[in-house]
């Protein structure tokens, strides 16, 4: 493929991508690199999993196509839902090392079916209602291949929200990815702290 046809090919993926519906934020003060956000209720659809690697292991990958497959028609009205933006994963770490971790997977439900989404058929899947909550939210490019990447962000931005003075919570530790695996360039992934 020419470098030109790759360039080509490279921005439709990104333009696409540019299209999906992002769950809703308000961003309440700007740092440098990173920023505080509210986030309102908002409904999800989301599973529950375990394993030791969150992003790059079988269970995630499983997870993920449940979460498709309801979007896909799996659900109580047979509907095809389009893809939203992030795929978000609230994770509750295991005790030591090689423990498995406790991470909820979760697509944000499009706004025009946040009253009444369609339920889903597969009963490791559940409407999530989310209360209203802050986070420290800290942005980063690049395609992460290991959860190290998204525990050394998540350890800057705790550096940086505390000694801004913010009081944070230990657990969970929240991640988001933006981009399917096929955006190569301008990739946005997040990891997010909850504020006390």
């Amino acid at each position: 493929m020419s470098s030109s046809m790759f360039l080509l090919l490279a921005l439709f993926i990104c333009s696409a991508a540019a299209d999906l519906e992002i769950a809703p934020y308000t961003v309440l003060k700007e740092h440098q690199g990173w920023e505080e956000r509210e986030f309102p209720a908002t409904k999800w659809i989301s599973t529950d999993a375990f394993s030791i690697n969150v992003h790059y292991s079988e269970e995630g990958g499983a997870a993920f196509d449940r979460l498709f497959n309801y979007i896909d028609g799996q659900n109580s009205e047979g509907m095809k839902i389009p893809m939203t933006a992030p795929v978000s994963f609230r994770i509750i770490a295991g005790e030591g090392p090689y423990c498995e971790s406790n991470f909820t997977m979760s697509f944000f439900i499009p706004s025009n079916l946040q009253e009444n989404p369609p339920l889903p058929l597969d009963s490791t899947l559940y409407i999530e209602e989310r209360a209203a909550f802050k986070v420290a939210a800290k942005r980063f490019g690049g395609l992460p291949t290991s959860d190290i990447e998204f525990a050394i962000q998540a350890a800057e931005l705790y550096e940086l929200a505390f000694n801004e003075g913010l009081e944070l919570t230990d657990v969970p530790l929240w991640t988001a990815v933006y981009d399917g695996p096929n955006v190569i360039i301008n990739r946005r992934n997040e990891v997010w702290l909850e504020m006390k």
